[in-house]
């Protein structure tokens, strides 16, 4: 049934307040004050876990399709059930209840009823959405409820899409007033109607250390800049395509947060939290022209077909390249590949992160079924330059000796590693350093047959180390064989170190923007929960401040993954100059998914659109705001015109006219070849002949559809439209596109 927003309280209460008398803690057990002992004691049947779901939810009564099952894992016993819907109405109505004291630890609905609200425009507010959720908390949890806090998330983007859209409210749980990291709960709500859509609940009953004798925060501060996890190091960003030829990758001096305990000063102590192997906390801390060919002609192949320059680059490279043979005479320096073992594939392609490079690839494999020698492998993979027949890596299976004497140790299987890299890359074994944080965690797990000892070097340049680049090399204690090396070396632009900051000046930065927080962090070993450790954690205060590791070492801004500085990332912005201004619902929300922030949070309604501010809202909306929202001007007309939205000789600084933007809209969501169509379109303006008769048809679809709305009987097609109206005309726009 459609609702609006006058009757999102009502919902709430009913949806979430249903039967205000039975509470499920009183349902799932016989005393509401059992201690934890004897709430192991109690069990919630099958029959028992729906009647706590369906007392305090609203099971659409036509889900009549019901399963269930039983689930544990860890200390973890749950039921878990679900109601689907029909092919007439599809829908799932799924819950998962407590089956030792009865909590609802779970809920997800949704349904596929087109009748109801399906408007991008919020029918009720963030601030509502806040209070359903706190009314659900206290029907649900009582008087746990006041052990949880609304974790801020004032920059979170609202995604643009057909619909409504679920407001996500996390809450933290809190005990001795301390967080509780890895514990609370996560509550959405439609924006549509104020339903509650989705609800997780994260609570153990665990004994929690008192915080009486605790350092301080100074101490601990002191204490962290200290840390030998806190690194000043080379880093770059994952690419996210394939550089283009001759072009470097700029790498970036960076200190970032390494090791297993996440920046964790043990509260008691104020030392680094030591954590044994096979240890780790679980804590959310959240809150990158042709020989021969006659002078101007186009070059071509032997069958006289005209090559392009892009194709004609490609076949140069080729030709230069090793042949197949070649290139495996390359592997079988460094590998003896067993007469046994058949070549299964041959690969040559380009390498993803370099476009001058190419690779071959070569798999072999053991495709006898008899009888195998001890020692010979049944498997060998290498990769060379195809150019140079340098060995990039390789890997063999385990060797079958027949032997488990472990003949290494983690020293002898070390000076082996560093004499193999020492003849195979003599030069580069120079600029490279043993990881020793990772060699002193292996160091602690004594060599046995099966486990092959792992050695990661790590390029060093200007005395700081560069992790992304280096060699990795793995050793069989039992037969002494080299069984995998890697070798990871781009050609990066790689900064000097003059400006950088001092460790203690990167490590108060960092700590503004997650400062240490005292918090519970539970201790998994071997991925069994253990007890509650109390430290100071780097926690972000907001849910929607990323939770980088990594900040900039000469400025101090904290990076997101492609290494932009997440001050300068994707944001929400809240106009606030819209009362009166026709469109103002819809330009809020496009201000809410990060579009239109030419000005902050000022949106200048009545100004005149520029090309370059549609152009890169149209881009954003389309195809995101990750990744995207730095682009420059030059790259937002580029991108347009590459899509086809563009094909005006326009600048960015230009400013939009109402027949521009039909052309523009219509464009973009690909009914361009529909509006071009001759002789069939006609519109009633008074000034309709003025309009470019290329753009009669852009004109008639817009104004009939209802996504240009034009006040009295001229169209105006050369006047400039104002921000506001080039901003609801892109919001109309996105709802035919969905």
């Amino acid at each position: 049934m459609k609702k609006t927003w006058r009757s999102f309280l009502a919902v709430c209460v009913v949806t979430v307040l249903l039967v205000p008398a039975v509470a499920p803690m009183a349902l799932a057990r016989e005393a509401t004050t059992a201690a934890v002992g004897a709430l192991a004691k109690s069990q919630i049947n099958l029959e028992k876990a729906i009647q706590i779901v369906k007392t305090n939810f609203e099971v659409p009564s036509d889900y009549t399709d019901f399963s269930s099952s039983y689930n544990t894992y860890d200390d973890r016993q749950v039921w878990a059930l679900r109601w689907s819907g029909t092919a007439e109405r599809a829908g799932e109505f799924a819950a998962e209840v407590n089956a030792v004291n009865g909590d609802i630890v779970s809920m997800n609905y949704w349904n596929n009823d087109e009748s109801g609200n399906s408007s991008m425009i919020p029918a009720i507010s963030k601030e509502d959405a806040q209070d359903c959720g706190y009314k659900l908390l206290n029907r649900l949890l009582g008087q746990r409820a006041g052990e949880l806090k609304l974790v801020p998330n004032d920059q979170e983007i609202l995604p643009l899409g057909y619909g409504p859209l679920n407001y996500s409210n996390q809450y933290q749980r809190l005990v001795n007033g301390v967080p509780f990291l890895g514990n609370g709960a996560n509550v959405q709500v439609s924006s549509a109607d104020g339903q509650i859509t989705s609800y997780n609940l994260t609570w153990n009953e665990v004994t929690a250390p008192a915080v009486e004798g605790v350092i301080n925060m100074e101490q601990a501060q002191q204490a962290f800049v200290k840390a030998p996890y806190f690194k000043l190091q080379y880093w770059v960003s994952s690419p996210y395509r394939i550089l283009a030829a001759g072009e470097k990758q700029d790498a970036k001096l960076v200190y970032q947060l390494t090791g297993q305990n996440g920046g964790a000063i043990d509260a008691f102590t104020g030392l680094p939290l030591e954590l044994k192997p096979g240890e780790w906390l679980s804590a959310d801390t959240s809150g990158m022209g042709g020989m021969g060919a006659k002078a101007g002609s186009a070059p071509r192949d032997s069958n006289g077909q005209v090559l392009t320059p892009q194709e004609r680059q490609e076949v140069e490279r080729a030709g230069n390249l090793l042949k197949q043979e070649e290139a495996i005479e390359a592997v079988k320096r460094w590998i003896e590949i067993p007469e046994t073992l058949t070549l299964r594939s041959a690969n040559l392609s380009k390498e993803w992160r370099n476009a001058d490079q190419r690779i071959w690839s070569f798999d072999w494999h053991d495709t006898d079924s008899g009888e195998k020698k001890a020692g010979t492998p049944q498997y060998i993979s290498a990769r060379v330059n195809a150019k140079t027949g340098e060995l990039f890596g390789f890997g063999l299976s385990n060797f079958q000796t027949g032997n488990t004497d472990v003949k290494l140790d983690r020293a002898a299987a070390q000076k082996l590693a560093e004499e193999f890299l020492n003849r195979i890359q003599p030069e580069r074994f120079k600029e490279v350093a043993l990881d020793q944080e990772e060699n002193q965690l292996f160091s602690k797990i004594a060599p046995e047959p099966g486990n092959n000892q792992a050695f990661n070097f790590q390029r060093v340049v200007n005395d700081v180390s560069f992790p992304a680049n280096g060699m990795t090399v793995n050793v069989d204690p039992v037969s002494g064989m080299i069984t995998n090396f890697e070798l990871n070396w781009g050609d990066y632009n790689l900064p000097g170190v003059s400006g950088v900051l001092s460790k203690e000046k990167a490590g108060d930065a960092f700590l503004r923007k997650r400062p240490l927080t005292l918090s519970y962090v539970r201790i998994y070993s071997n991925g069994i929960p253990g007890d509650l450790r109390l430290v100071y954690l780097p926690v972000a205060q907001d849910r929607s401040v990323a939770a980088s590791n990594i900040i900039d070492a000469k400025t101090g801004e904290l990076l997101d993954y492609q290494g932009q500085p997440i001050e300068k990332g994707p944001k929400p912005f809240n106009f606030t100059d819209l009362d009166g201004v026709s469109g103002a619902a819809e330009i809020t929300v496009l201000g809410r998914a990060g579009l239109f922030g030419d000005y902050g949070n000022s949106f200048k309604p009545s100004e005149a659109m520029s090309l370059e501010s549609l152009l890169r809202a149209m881009y954003l909306s389309r195809y995101g705001i990750w990744g995207n929202v730095n682009l420059t001007d030059k790259e937002i007309l580029t991108k347009a015109k590459d899509l086809g939205w563009l094909k005006e000789d326009l600048k960015a600084g230009d400013s939009v006219n109402r027949e521009l933007l039909a052309k523009l809209m219509l464009r973009s969501i690909q009914l361009n070849r529909i509006a071009e169509l001759k002789d069939i379109y006609k519109v009633d303006f008074q000034d309709a002949d003025q309009i470019s008769s290329d753009a009669l048809g852009y004109v008639a679809i817009t104004t009939s559809s209802g996504i240009l709305k034009v006040d009295g009987q001229a169209f105006a097609p050369g006047q400039t439209v104002s921000r506001a109206e080039a901003a609801t005309a892109l919001f109309r726009t996105l709802g035919w596109r969905n």
